[in-house]
């Protein structure tokens, strides 16, 4: 069983702007919850109530929010990324929070139902006796994602950090692409592998590449295919579609009061 949890909430939420300049992505409110509240109750969902927050600037929000997380009925732990340097940092500042245990990460600015698919994903896991799982989504255009090439079996063979779209072609399927849904399931080695990373796009790093460096090593990393509700409030349009989907299509356990077809 996975006991463990991070959620990454130390992004600049650029896309977001006027907004974010007065609180961080994170505490944007998706129905009557900021969305990085969904997050937390999606990992307590699955059995994980061991949660590290890793953030960053204008922190204060998170941390008087979320508290001790005794309101949720979890245990809130934080570490704070001074300076943004990408995805694989921030997840590297949990190294001693995680110990030599199996792990969830989740973006906090990611919004899924039904939560209780977080058993579901990490069941998965432990089935596969995966290095990491990675969470995918269907999506039709790749470039604010990292998207993933899988063969018959689940296992992935490539992976890149938000491609143009002449990168990405490789890795359409069905006239789509499949990208990593903020979500992923690791065993510690990975720590070994983000020391190894070096800095990517925008000279941060990914965490992408990272698990991309581990699968070249022989690591066994394979997809789960999540085919429930996924945004990444990330831009005003997603966070609209979000906050008018929680507002009129779920109940407050996080299942499914319709079921609803987002193709």
């Amino acid at each position: 069983m996975i006991r463990k949890g991070m959620v990454l909430a130390a992004g600049k939420g650029m896309r977001l702007h006027p907004l974010t300049l007065a609180l961080p992505k994170e505490m944007i409110r998706v129905g009557t919850r900021p969305v990085i509240e969904h997050a937390v109750l999606a990992l307590k969902a699955g059995g994980i109530k061991d949660i590290l927050i890793v953030v960053g600037r204008k922190k204060e929000a998170i941390m008087d929010y979320l508290g001790s997380g005794e309101r949720l009925g979890v245990e809130v732990y934080y570490r704070v990324q001074e300076e943004p340097r990408g995805t694989a940092d921030a997840v590297n500042h949990g190294r001693d929070f995680v110990g030599q245990e199996d792990f969830v990460v989740i973006y906090g600015d990611n919004y899924i139902k039904p939560y209780d698919v977080m058993e579901e994903i990490t069941k998965y896991h432990m089935g596969k006796k995966a290095d990491a799982t990675l969470v995918l989504h269907p999506t039709k255009d790749p470039r604010r994602f990292g998207v993933v090439k899988t063969d018959a079996d689940n296992r992935v063979v490539g992976i890149v950090e938000k491609p143009t779209l002449r990168e990405a072609r490789a890795y359409e399927v069905r006239g789509g692409y499949l990208n990593i849904a903020g979500i992923l399931v690791l065993k510690p080695i990975v720590f070994d592998f983000i020391e190894r990373t070096k800095p990517g796009k925008d000279n941060e790093l990914w965490l992408t590449d990272s698990i991309e460096l581990m699968r070249r090593n022989g690591c066994k990393i394979y997809a789960f295919t999540f085919k429930g509700i996924r945004y990444d409030i990330g831009t005003f349009e997603s966070l609209l579609k979000a906050d008018r989907l929680e507002q009129g299509g779920q109940d407050s356990t996080g299942k499914r009061a319709n079921a609803i077809d987002l193709g």
